[in-house]
């Protein structure tokens, strides 16, 4: 139950500006000081602050004036000319707003678990990137914490003046260890209440990646990302992290929908003592303290051999969007770069020379020599189902590492009746 859903997102920075007191150090007002100790406007007006509106955004749009700035509303965006939030400014200029905060209930695991939810797949949100009209690359952060309270105590009544002060008589509607009275005189049951657990936000990772304007000629395709998560080792060392895996591990898409598949490595992947919360180690293939990652088509999740390419349907259902061609012409071509994870760029020679099954140096069978990251490529997949699997961590009974891709009939699809299957 979201309680308080409307609320924030009704007062979120996306929504709405954030004020604060701007002092001066001079009459003229031109020297700003670095703080101020008014949080309200009455008290920042009263003592000759001025109580300024800053606005979170996504980004500055090109235009200038005010008046060309509230003429924007492209593409459902709201634009707004103010103060940029977390930037020392006097200027103003128009931003580009970013959408509320999307509230939703946590998917449902068993407590402390740290593992799947009833659909049977890692907890998990799809989260749609957002949109910047400049269509310029973005260097974004993203944030992941893990917030939890009880429901024992108030949480909106709750604050710093029921914070424990013996002096004043005044003591913590939460303790530390506390003891109950269960009806059995002198006999009182303890509880076991950490008073830092109660109300806690832990467990933060933050990561920065960049965002790349997408191929001219695919505005309003829906682009889905395909990559790999999880780190080298058994399901004791890698924890509290899971083991390799495709994720999404099953896609499910319409025709005509993209596909960007890509993943990030490696070679320095270190676990020694003390090791975290696992046990130090990294079992798997290949040398150690390295990621390597591939995709080979499968006839059925049963399997753990691939198909041969000459019985693949899945390269062959393909359509490359990007790198532009002659990178990946032929479906070949695809099935060689992600099987060497980028290692081999085409098979023949004519088509990419040294970078070519035919010239390069060989592939190592367990990947050593192919890089541990691969920028992959945006594919447009005919209807049908694929199922996939990493030759190297795909250990049966231990570690498997497989995935599908579920293509559904659409409306948008750029092949037709002449394209070859």
């Amino acid at each position: 139950m979201l309680l308080f859903h409307s609320y924030y997102k009704r007062e979120s920075a996306n929504s709405v500006a954030k004020y604060e007191c701007v002092e001066f150090y001079n009459n003229a007002r031109t020297q700003k000081k670095h703080w101020s100790r008014w949080n309200n406007q009455q008290d920042c007006e009263d003592n000759d602050g001025e109580w300024r509106a800053y606005y979170s955004y996504l980004e500055k749009a090109p235009t200038v004036s005010q008046a060309d700035c509230q003429g924007e509303g492209r593409s459902g965006l709201r634009y707004v000319y103010g103060y940029p939030e977390g930037e020392d400014t006097d200027t103003q200029t128009c931003l580009v707003l970013p959408p509320a905060p999307d509230c939703q209930p946590a998917p449902w695991s068993r407590s402390n678990h740290l593992g799947n939810s009833r659909e049977g797949q890692a907890s998990n949100y799809t989260w749609v990137l957002p949109y910047f009209p400049s269509g310029n690359t973005k260097r974004c952060v993203v944030r992941i914490r893990y917030n939890i309270s009880t429901d024992d105590y108030d949480p909106w009544q709750t604050d710093a003046a029921y914070n424990q002060n013996l002096q004043l008589g005044l003591l913590s509607p939460v303790q530390q260890n506390p003891t109950v009275d269960i009806g059995a005189e002198y006999s009182p049951l303890r509880l076991a209440i950490n008073t830092a657990q109660f109300g806690r936000t832990f467990q933060d990772r933050s990561h920065v990646f960049l965002l790349k304007p997408r191929p001219s000629g695919l505005e309003g395709r829906a682009i889905h990302n395909l990559n790999v998560r999880g780190k080298r080792g058994n399901i004791v060392q890698v924890y509290p992290a899971v083991e390799y895996d495709f994720v999404p591990t099953d896609l499910h898409m319409e025709e005509g929908d993209l596909t960007h598949i890509q993943w990030e490595g490696s070679n320095s992947h270190n676990n020694g003592n003390p090791a975290g919360d696992g046990q130090a180690g990294d079992a798997g293939e290949g040398t150690t303290g390295t990621d390597r990652n591939n995709i080979v088509q499968m006839r059925s999740l049963l399997d753990n051999f691939p198909a041969p390419f000459e019985n693949s349907t899945m390269w062959n259902s393909a359509r490359v969007w990007w790198p532009a061609a002659p990178k990946y012409s032929l479906a070949k071509d695809l099935a060689v770069a992600f099987a060497s994870s980028g290692y081999y760029t085409c098979f023949h020679a004519e088509v990419c020379h040294t970078e070519s099954v035919e010239r390069k140096n060989k592939l190592d069978k367990l990947l050593n020599n192919a890089p541990a990251s691969f920028e992959g490529a945006l594919l447009e997949f005919r209807k049908g189902t694929y199922h996939y699997m990493c030759t190297r961590n795909n250990n049966f009974s231990n570690r498997s590492q497989k995935g599908t891709i579920h293509v559904a009939e659409g409306t948008k699809s750029s092949f037709t009746d002449n394209d070859l299957p």
